[in-house]
């Protein structure tokens, strides 16, 4: 009964074995490398966007009250 368990001492199974953890492990990260990436992208997105509105919101403060004068 025990004698049915597969050999797993072979050469050829354990370089298969090691080439797909190393696949798995590359994408793994890839994905991060990608996901970081994006996540600054959009860190710099909404910082230039946070200017431009603290730009405009200084615009219109600076024209009311000479407006209103």
């Amino acid at each position: 009964m025990f004698n049915l368990l597969p050999n797993l001492n072979v050469a050829d199974l354990i370089k298969a074995f090691a080439v797909k953890t190393n696949d798995m492990m590359l994408v793994i990260y890839l994905s991060s490398l990608i996901r970081s990436v994006i996540a600054l992208h959009n860190l710099i997105n909404n910082k230039m966007l946070n200017k431009e509105d603290e730009r405009a919101e200084d615009s219109k403060s600076v024209t009311v009250p000479s407006a209103a004068a």
